[in-house]
């Protein structure tokens, strides 16, 4: 792997990545619909208030952790109980390697990334995966299954 390639794509700030257009929804949406709105268009979260003010976010994990009980309430509102206040973002002028770090860090998977304090988009772990395989094909697929394996005798012709 070309090490200077790679040095240039973590040191990439988020701003000129393709970022994943956010949803937002207001805090008191009922849980049914933010789940909804998040099968719809297969999105990891909804992220309660707007653009210029964040108040919360609601994800995949939030959803399975709270939202699973025989007796759960799906018209109540995301801010009753659901949804985390004050989610943790990202800058836009921040790298790629602070994103994963901070991913690995707190245990996300997905960063709403802010400029200027406008949210801008999300950055996805699964999405910074993608692009790292899209700029390395040639490593990524040459990849073996078990790369502790070693293969005793040659295969092919």
């Amino acid at each position: 792997m070309d090490r200077s390639r790679l040095k240039r794509f973590i040191n990439q700030r988020l701003s000129e990545l393709p970022l994943e257009a956010p949803v937002f929804v207001s805090p008191g949406t009922s849980v049914r619909k933010a789940v909804a709105l998040m099968q719809e268009g297969s999105q990891p979260c909804v992220l309660a208030g707007d653009e210029s003010k964040l108040t919360g976010i609601f994800t995949e994990r939030d959803l399975l952790l709270k939202c699973t009980a025989d007796d759960f309430d799906w018209e109540q509102p995301l801010d009753a109980a659901v949804l985390t206040r004050e989610p943790r973002t990202i800058s836009a002028r921040q790298t790629v390697a602070e994103a994963i770090a901070a991913m690995q860090q707190f245990n996300y998977r997905t960063l709403p990334v802010v400029d200027d304090g406008r949210v801008i988009g999300l950055v996805r772990l699964g999405g910074l995966l993608t692009q790292l395989a899209e700029a390395f094909p040639e490593d990524v697929l040459n990849l073996p299954p078990r790369p502790h394996q070693v293969m005793e005798k040659r295969e092919g012709g």
